[in-house]
């Protein structure tokens, strides 16, 4: 199963939850990795505090994507356009690595703007001009707006932005229901949704983003692997554990379904924080497809207390981790993964 792809795979087709041997079918030279998800906590807790140096309000929302909040900072560093070049001037200093960024008066317009200027891209809309900007946009750039959604509005004769804009309220109330007149407004960039830094400490998690719908129960099942793995090495990495896991799916009617269920004790360990996703995985998603998944930690505690009849697994998995963390640090990152992971790289 490929996790992700990047911009030389894409352009044959290769995306996101696509199984391995359509992949290679579709991209002979294809080269497969392993997930390093160690190095990736390791650069995003870099960039994330690079980030505190333009804004005191920071959400980050994935492992590689945040919003900043740059309202009342312009005496100190300028106006959108200098703090965005500063920014990817510091990332790329201290990680070697490039980075886009988008700007706008909403988190909906710097998401899409961010988008639109992948890779190494930069591009600020100013309020006055988003509409405008967004009209000739196709519909599907605002997230949430999935293949089955898109079909759904070409049946109206609607393909973009602006003709989203335009149509007629009942004709969306009859599709989409009460989320018919919510497209319309961010049709044309109309997103009040708050940069919500939130409380580090409350909760740790990771999500994704498919670029195709997805319905096959392995597939969802592999990819939330994928994240929980991110998530609890996070968690040993910051020294806590959880008491909650949560579940997140979006489905193409742009539903947010999330679901909680409490570990049966903190832990900060892969095997049971998936084992509790992967059943609230099960009880959610019943053949739907989903076009996004994401898992998280909370209810944190840096203490443990087991029952005897649990001492022996969780100890057994503690030190299997353990282990495999010290490798990890001495051989590399790749040293290590998961079976299932692997299975899915070698698969067919």
């Amino acid at each position: 199963m490929v996790c992700a792809a990047n911009y030389e795979a894409r352009a044959f087709g290769v995306r996101a939850a696509l199984s391995t041997h359509v992949a290679r079918a579709r991209c002979p030279q294809l080269i497969l990795v392993e997930p390093r998800h160690d190095r990736y906590s390791e650069i995003s807790h870099q960039v994330m505090g690079l980030l505190d140096a333009w804004s005191p309000i920071v959400e980050q929302v994935s492992v590689d994507e945040a919003y900043l909040d740059l309202a009342g900072t312009q005496q100190l560093h300028g106006d959108a356009h200098e703090v965005a070049r500063a920014l990817k001037h510091a990332v790329r200093r201290e990680t070697g690595l490039t980075i886009s960024v988008g700007g706008g008066a909403s988190k909906l317009v710097a998401k899409i703007a961010s988008g639109a200027s992948k890779p190494d891209g930069l591009l600020i809309v100013a309020a006055s001009d988003q509409a405008a900007w967004l009209a000739p946009l196709p519909a599907g750039v605002i997230p949430g707006i999935g293949p089955v959604a898109q079909q759904t509005l070409r049946e109206l004769d609607i393909t973009t932005c602006g003709d989203l804009a335009q149509a007629p309220d009942d004709h969306l109330l009859r599709r989409f229901g009460a989320h018919g007149p919510d497209l319309k407004r961010l049709a044309v960039g109309d997103d009040e949704s708050p940069v919500d830094p939130g409380d580090n400490r409350k909760s740790l998690g990771r999500e994704m983003t498919l670029d195709e719908d997805v319905a096959d129960p392995h597939a969802l099942e592999t990819l939330l692997l994928d994240l929980v793995e991110s998530v609890s090495y996070s968690l040993r990495q910051e020294g806590l554990l959880a008491r909650t896991v949560t579940l997140k799916l979006k489905d193409t009617e742009f539903v947010s379904i999330t679901r909680q269920i409490k570990l049966a004790q903190p832990s900060a360990l892969s095997r049971p924080i998936f084992e509790a996703a992967r059943a609230l995985l099960k009880k959610s998603a019943q053949g739907e497809p989903y076009r996004l998944i994401g898992v998280s930690a909370s209810d944190f505690t840096t203490g443990e207390q087991l029952s005897l009849f649990d001492v022996a697994r969780s100890e057994r998995d503690r030190a299997v981790t353990s282990a495999a963390d010290k490798m990890r640090e001495k051989y590399g990152d790749d040293v290590i993964t998961r079976a299932r992971l692997l299975d899915s790289i070698e698969e067919d």
